[in-house]
């Protein structure tokens, strides 16, 4: 492609010069040039579409489009693949065409910058990634949390309950309401092992649920009114048609009192790197320059 376009440059070179000896000899010269290379092409690469004076080779689709083993899905992909290339490359053709030369200078520059932008980018999150330490202790999170005690408030109620659903006619119903109740390690145990004779259950005392969630685990709440049952460190017995409840609320938190910590480590985690990785980045940034400066690769006037 690079030959084909030497050769088109070649080529309005040849029609600018006027009256001179040597054209008729150039021309021959490059159009044999041409022939061979069309030649050389033709066996060693198959051309599959043209816009102007560039090619699209077989190669370039086995590049970008790898082996496709299904054949409808290849001829698919190959003439989606193919239709856009066409399109990119008309447009960009019409675009240098019709555009003022004041506007294609703005976009090479655009270009430019943006390139350098990229390559920039690339290079220091690299080193970002090679350098920065990304562990987050305890410790940090404490502190970030009591600096920042007034942003985590919740906007809504959270609970974290206990829950059974047994069938009616479960035969170990006193021993599990015991253990429910109770609730010591042998009890925990114990509820685990019976799992399977629950319709549903939630056991796991560390998650936190807001009404939405509790109400669509615990169907019950909804059929009987939630406000009845939503009250810190009471005990509930519900039995109806569709079999027993027990339902235990450990813990609730109100709407405006701080967000458990639980639900904000990873959030927080989060804004700790990215605030380092700012830091380290713009530290690199004044390190490189001043780099420069000292061996001199770097010099004003």
């Amino acid at each position: 492609m690079l030959i084909i376009r030497f050769i088109h440059s070649l080529l309005k070179i040849r029609l600018k010069i006027v009256n001179n000896a040597s054209t008729s000899l150039l021309s021959i010269l490059v159009l044999a040039f041409v022939v061979s290379c069309a030649d050389w092409s033709s066996n060693n690469d198959r051309v599959v579409a043209r816009v102007g004076d560039l090619y699209l080779y077989a190669s370039d689709l086995e590049g970008k489009l790898g082996n496709l083993k299904d054949e409808t899905d290849s001829l698919l992909k190959t003439r989606n693949y193919i239709d856009s290339w066409a399109k990119d490359q008309l447009f960009l053709q019409l675009s240098e065409r019709n555009l003022s030369d004041l506007k294609l200078d703005e976009l090479e520059a655009l270009i430019d910058q943006y390139r350098v932008e990229l390559y920039a980018n690339a290079y220091v999150q690299s080193v970002v990634n090679s350098s920065l330490d990304t562990l987050i202790t305890n410790k940090e999170i404490d502190s970030f949390l009591l600096s920042n005690q007034g942003v985590f408030k919740l906007n809504a109620p959270l609970y974290k309950v206990r829950f059974i659903h047994l069938p009616p006619d479960n035969v170990d119903q006193n021993e599990i309401q015991r253990s429910f109740q109770r609730f010591n390690e042998q009890d925990r145990y114990f509820l685990d092992s019976l799992s399977f004779q629950y319709y549903n259950y939630l056991l796991a005392d560390s998650i936190w649920l807001n009404k939405r969630d509790l109400m669509s685990e615990v169907t019950f709440l909804e059929r009987e009114g939630s406000e009845n049952y939503l009250k810190k460190s009471q005990f509930f017995r519900v039995e109806d048609s569709l079999g027993v409840y027990l339902f235990y609320i450990d813990k609730m938190l109100d709407k405006g009192e701080t967000t458990p910590r639980v639900m904000l480590e990873s959030t927080i985690k989060n804004v700790i790197r990215n605030q380092r990785k700012l830091k380290f980045t713009k530290q690199f940034e004044k390190d490189i320059v001043q780099d420069a400066i000292k061996s001199k690769t770097y010099e004003t006037y």
